[in-house]
C-alpha cells in the first residue's frame, strides 16, 4: 500500500467529483438504449442507459441518468409530439448530457436535451429492416396479391369491442344509404399496449378456423394516441399479416400514421369509418354495374322480342296463304286415300276370316290326334305301374326287409343286434340280426 495521504471516503469522492466536473466540462451527445425509467414523487425522471454488443446482445456499458422535473416535462412533450411515440423504456435515444458525480449516489448523467429526430430515424430503421426482411423471405407482397372478391359482404372484424372506432364502423355499415346488408363478426383483440401483437395474432388464427366464410378481414383501431401504434410495428405481426390467406383491410390510425402492417395489408385505409366507406362504395359500384347490365339486357331483350314478333307474323301470313292451296290440293288425295283404305280393310277382313276358319279346322284335327296319343300313353303307363306294384311283386314270392321303416338293400346296412321286419305277401316277420 502506498504512503500517500489517507483520505476519508467523502474526501475521496469529492476529489473524484472535482476531477469529473473539471475534466469533462460541458455537455456531450450520447446514444444508447433507454432500458429503465421511473418517476420520483417530485417529478424527476430517473433512467438507466445501456449499450449492448452487436454480436452477443450482452451489455457492454451502463449508466444512470436523471432528467430534472422542469426539463423533463418540456422534453417529453416535444419528443412525443415530434415522434408520435411515448417516451418509454426500450427506445434508442440520442441525449445531450453532462456527467455528474455525487459523494452519496455516485456517477450519473444529467440529461439536458433529447434529439427526437434520432429516435424517429431509429423507428424508421426498424420498420425498414422489418420490410426488407419480409422481402428477402419472399412474403412482403403476398396479401396484396390476393384478389378482392367482387362482393365484399362477409367481413371478419379484428378490434376492441369497447373501441369507439368499432362502434362508428358498425353504425356506418348498418346505416348505409344504399340499404346494403353486410355480415359482420367481431374477433376481439387488444389494440394498444404490450398485448397488441399476441392478441391480434390470436384473433387472426381464430378467423382461420372458418377461413372460407369470410371475404375479407378488417383490422380497425379508431382514435387514440399515436404512441399506441407501437404494438403494430413488429415483425411477428407483419409476417403473420403478409402471409394471411384472406385479404386484410387496415384502418388503425390517422392519415399521416402508417404502420408496418399497413405496408403488407391488401388495402390500407385511414380510419374505421374509411374502411366502412370503402366497403359500402364497393357495393355501390357493383350495384351500379348490375343496374347498367340490367338495362342493357332489358334493351337487348326488348329488341329481340320485337324482331321475333315480326318474324312470327311473317311466318303466320305465309302459313295462312300456303294452307289454303294445300287444302285444295290434298282434299282429293285424301278422298282417294280414304277409298283405298276402306277397300284394303275389306280385303284384309275377308282374308282374315278365311285364315281363321282354316286355323280352326287344323286346331280341331290336331286336338283330336293329341288326345288319342295321350290316351295310348296313359294305357301304357298304367300297365307299367301294374307291373311294378310292390304287392304284385310280393305275391310272386318276393319279400322286403325293413330297418327303422327303410328298405335294407345291402347286408352292410345292418349290424348284430338290429331288429328288422320282413314284409311278405301276407303278414310280416320280425327278426334280430345275429
Amino acid at each position: 500500500m502506498g504512503t500517500s495521504e489517507i483520505l476519508t471516503l467523502q474526501e475521496f469522492n469529492s476529489l473524484v467529483r472535482e476531477l469529473i466536473e473539471t475534466g469533462l466540462d460541458g455537455t456531450y451527445r450520447v446514444k444508447a438504449e433507454l432500458s429503465e425509467m421511473h418517476m420520483s414523487p417530485k417529478g424527476h425522471c430517473f433512467i438507466e442507459l445501456i449499450q449492448k454488443s452487436e454480436r452477443s446482445n450482452t451489455p457492454v456499458a451502463k449508466a444512470r441518468g436523471v432528467i430534472m422535473a422542469g426539463t423533463f416535462q418540456l422534453l417529453k412533450l416535444d419528443f412525443e409530439q415530434t415522434t408520435g411515440q411515448a417516451f418509454c423504456a426500450g427506445l434508442q435515444v440520442l441525449l445531450e448530457v453532462r456527467p455528474s458525480f455525487s459523494e452519496i449516489y455516485g456517477y450519473s448523467l444529467v440529461v439536458t436535451d433529447i434529439d427526437s429526430t434520432y429516435t424517429m430515424g431509429d423507428m424508421a430503421r426498424k420498420r425498414r429492416e422489418i420490410l426488407e426482411r419480409l422481402e428477402r423471405e419472399g412474403v412482403l407482397g403476398l396479401n396484396k396479391q390476393l384478389p378482392l372478391p367482387r362482393l365484399l359482404q362477409r367481413i371478419a372484424v379484428v378490434s376492441s369491442p369497447t373501441a369507439a372506432g368499432y362502434g362508428d364502423f358498425c353504425h356506418h355499415m348498418d346505416e348505409n344509404t344504399g340499404g346494403f346488408r353486410f355480415v359482420l363478426k367481431l374477433f376481439p383483440a387488444v389494440m394498444q399496449g404490450e398485448e397488441t401483437e399476441r392478441s391480434i395474432i390470436r384473433a387472426l388464427d381464430a378467423i382461420m378456423q372458418d377461413e372460407e366464410t369470410w371475404d375479407a378481414v378488417a383490422i380497425i383501431r379508431g382514435g387514440g394516441a399515436v404512441s399506441d401504434l407501437n404494438g403494430f410495428e413488429t415483425y411477428a405481426l407483419a409476417n403473420h399479416c403478409a402471409q394471411y390467406p384472406v385479404p386484410i383491410i387496415t384502418g388503425i390510425g390517422h392519415e399521416r400514421d402508417t404502420t408496418v402492417i399497413d405496408e403488407v395489408a391488401n388495402v390500407r385505409l385511414k380510419t374505421p369509418t374509411a374502411v366502412a366507406d370503402f366497403l359500402i362504395a364497393r357495393m355501390e359500384d357493383n350495384a351500379q354495374q348490375l343496374a347498367l347490365l340490367y338495362g342493357r339486357i332489358k334493351d337487348a331483350v326488348t329488341l329481340q322480342v320485337e324482331a321475333e314478333k315480326r318474324r312470327i307474323h311473317g311466318h303466320a301470313t305465309f302459313l295462312q296463304q300456303f294452307s289454303k292451296g294445300f287444302h285444295k290440293r290434298h282434299a282429293l288425295l285424301l278422298d282417294n286415300l280414304f277409298g283405298s283404305i276402306v277397300r284394303s280393310i275389306r280385303h284384309r277382313t275377308e282374308m282374315g276370316r278365311m285364315n281363321l276358319a282354316y286355323t280352326e279346322r287344323r286346331l280341331r284335327e290336331g286336338a283330336a290326334k293329341s288326345l288319342a296319343n295321350a290316351a295310348q300313353r296313359l294305357r301304357i303307363t298304367d300297365q307299367a305301374v301294374d307291373m311294378n306294384d310292390p304287392k304284385r311283386i310280393l305275391k310272386l314270392g318276393y319279400s322286403i326287409t325293413l330297418k327303422d321303416g327303410k328298405a335294407v338293400r345291402r347286408a352292410t346296412d345292418v349290424k348284430t343286434g338290429d331288429v328288422v321286419r320282413t314284409r311278405l305277401h301276407e303278414g310280416e316277420i320280425e327278426s334280430t340280426v345275429n
